[in-house]
């Protein structure tokens, strides 16, 4: 069973830690999840501040029922050393997890467990609470993927990095989350989406896409979101209030899908109820059997996170 299957991590925003404004305005946005940040989006003077300010803004909650993580900088620099010792030791009882930039080997991983084991301790708080998120945004992170996702218990969700991955790879690409200029095809991640999801699957994690960052490209951010979701993706990062709803449409399944699910898994039940338990089923014209279930029960389950009803919408904003 994926960890936290039924927890919807359909939108996950990013909101810069060095301002006090966009973590405020944070708080009312409907969003799965929102993680506020102190590595690629503070500069390099703002460290120090901005971290004080998300140890405050964490301490004064008030999120509602939003999961709410931070990211810290990268976990070999001195800095991603105290953001990790200092966020955990002052509010480590005040958030739900912890993304890990560019991780590329399971040593990190392994490495940042033994601290947080000892920051655990230090504070009070119970062993394993600390929970981890984990940034595959380079080409030796990919190779090491598999590694990297069974390496600690704390882990719950691996995310992909477009940015960084595509100038790791020397791709011609200026703005993150899209296709390489003159790419052929419809996607250029492909393998490296299927990769992490299989990473991810292998090891009942969640899986979480990267960002879109033109903000003013709607269609553009719709097709990446609908080809992650398609692929079993169970959310992706948001950059702007404006991309959250397309978001959380693109990962709420579909209607009649959701319908349709929860009908084959209605039938099975009602099937084995009886005495007339088989393995394969014709149903509403086609053929099901214990391999349908087992889709229909995911699409059901990823509907129900999403707060879908048989013959209900649901709500699709979160």
């Amino acid at each position: 069973m994926i960890k936290n299957k039924y927890t919807s991590k359909r939108s996950v925003l990013a909101v810069p830690g060095s301002s006090s404004k966009m973590i405020a305005n944070a708080r009312r946005l409907k969003v799965d999840e929102f993680f506020l940040d102190l590595e690629d989006s503070v500069s390099s003077t703002e460290k120090d501040s901005a971290r004080a300010l998300v140890i405050a803004s964490l301490l004064e909650g008030k999120f509602g029922q939003k999961s709410i993580s931070v990211r810290v900088n990268e976990q070999i620099s001195e800095l991603g050393i105290e953001d990790i010792s200092l966020i955990v030791s002052e509010a480590g009882k005040c958030f739900d997890s912890i993304i890990i930039p560019k991780v590329e080997t399971a040593e990190q991983i392994l490495e940042i467990g033994s601290r947080l084991s000892k920051l655990e301790k230090a504070n009070g708080l119970e062993a394993g609470t600390i929970r981890l998120q984990l940034q595959i945004e380079s080409a030796r992170g990919l190779v090491e993927v598999q590694k990297i996702a069974s390496a600690s218990e704390r882990t719950i969700s691996l995310i992909f990095g477009p940015g960084d991955f595509a100038a790791s790879m020397g791709m011609q690409v200026l703005h993150i989350g899209e296709n390489p200029i003159n790419y052929p095809g419809e996607d250029a991640y492909h393998y490296v989406l299927m990769s992490i999801l299989t990473a991810a699957r292998a090891n009942n994690l969640l899986a979480i896409d990267g960002p879109y960052s033109d903000i003013t490209n709607i269609a553009g951010l719709k097709n990446r979101a609908d080809l992650s979701a398609s692929l079993g993706f169970d959310g992706k990062w948001v950059i702007h209030p404006a991309q959250i709803e397309i978001v959380n449409t693109a990962f709420t399944p579909n209607q009649e899908y959701f319908d349709t699910a929860a009908r084959i898994i209605s039938y099975f039940s009602e099937s084995e109820a009886s005495s007339s338990a088989k393995g394969a089923h014709l149903f509403e014209g086609k053929m099901i059997d214990e391999a349908s279930r087992k889709m229909a029960e995911t699409i059901y389950s990823k509907g129900l996170a999403a707060g879908l009803t048989p013959s209900t919408q649901g709500d699709q904003n979160g």
